[in-house]
């Protein structure tokens, strides 16, 4: 639809959007959920009518409401789109990716009441000037769309905190797993595991570099055996869980070896039972939830000098007007083979 193109307020750019990806989190939100409230708040919060989506997005500058920000005007840019209150006590400890009141485009958190929800599946969208990173002329927007995934998936792994010649399983081969894995060879691990139930993702796994790959969909296949196979049955240092089931925590936790932690990235509002003996030998179950303001340079860095390769995972691009289309590919996976579906919003 046609909406009023945004008015700025202090501390704001508008930002002529070239590019838009959709994330898993934007379908939680087209099926209605806030999964942005669930890992930050650990409780449900209903959305209001009128978002915008989008928060993986890149464009260029075009006006400036701070005389001080006018030398962004004109400078394409990589948009880091959550901004924090800066006062709590979060926020005050470097943790503000945990803050309450968060504000974010494409979420319809933070904002107050207003009649359309900012976000970056449109023309122009308001960006946080102070979160507006100039990007080097070889970083193409394609590339620029996957800087939102990158911070959550780098500080994940910070959370896991690898060290050099770490053996490392991820269960779920979607944008984030496939991140992970290549970040965790950049820390230094030496043996990667992976596990989906597409075919189109595993061979995307292997490309980016995964040592062993696995479709749980086939019968007899498991993670936790092949694990073993491969670590003279001592298991992994690392596990970066991105399913969230009950039982794939289970799994998790059981592939450890002593002193391995296990990382969750998604969160359920459901009862999970375990024996607790699995947290013995001083094994340690962590979750990770957003990322730092620091992050977002880092990534930009570890683009542009190819440390980690985001191409590959591109399946599907559709213009703006073919929103809906581009949802409904996103929304079935399982069906369409997509990985990560990028929205052209000047197309």
């Amino acid at each position: 639809m046609d909406v009023p193109k945004p008015q700025l307020k202090a501390g704001q750019v508008l930002v002529k959007v070239h590019e838009c990806g959709v994330c898993g989190s934007d379908v939680r939100y087209y099926y209605g959920e806030n999964p942005w409230a669930k890992q930050t708040l650990g409780r449900e919060v209903p959305n209001p009518p009128n978002i915008i989506f989008g928060h993986e997005f890149v464009g260029t500058v075009v006006e400036a409401f701070d005389p001080v920000d006018l030398p962004l005007v004109g400078k394409r840019v990589g948009v880091n789109t959550f901004i924090t209150c800066g006062r709590c006590t979060y926020c005050r400890s470097g943790q503000e990716n945990l803050c309450d009141h968060t504000t974010h485009l494409g979420h319809g958190q933070g904002w107050g009441k207003m009649d359309f929800y900012p976000g970056g599946m449109a023309e122009f969208c308001p960006a946080f000037a102070s979160q507006c990173y100039e990007l080097p002329a070889h970083v193409t927007d394609r590339q620029a769309t996957f800087f939102d995934p990158l911070i959550a998936s780098l500080h994940a792994v910070d959370v896991g905190g690898p060290t050099m010649l770490d053996k490392v399983a991820i269960l779920g081969a979607g944008p984030i797993g496939l991140l992970i894995a290549q970040f965790v060879k950049v820390y230094g691990a030496v043996l990667t595991f992976i596990t989906d139930l597409s075919e189109e993702n595993l061979r995307v796994a292997k490309e980016v570099g995964v040592d062993h790959v696995l479709n749980v969909g086939q019968p007899g296949a498991s993670l936790h055996d092949l694990v073993m196979q491969h670590t003279d049955r001592e298991g992994v240092n690392l596990v970066f869980n991105t399913i969230g089931t009950g039982e794939s925590i289970v799994d998790s936790l059981r592939m450890l070896r002593k002193g391995g932690t296990l990382v969750l990235l998604a969160t359920k509002d459901d009862e999970i039972r375990f024996p607790a003996l699995l947290l013995t030998g001083e094994r340690t179950l962590r979750t990770s939830c957003n990322a730092l303001y620091s992050d977002f340079p880092r990534v930009i860095e570890l683009v542009a000098r190819h440390a980690v390769k985001v191409d590959p995972l591109v399946t599907h691009t559709f213009a703006l007007t073919d929103g809906l289309k581009a949802f409904a590919i996103a929304c079935d996976k399982a069906k369409s083979g997509a990985i990560k579906v990028v929205i052209e919003c000047q197309r």
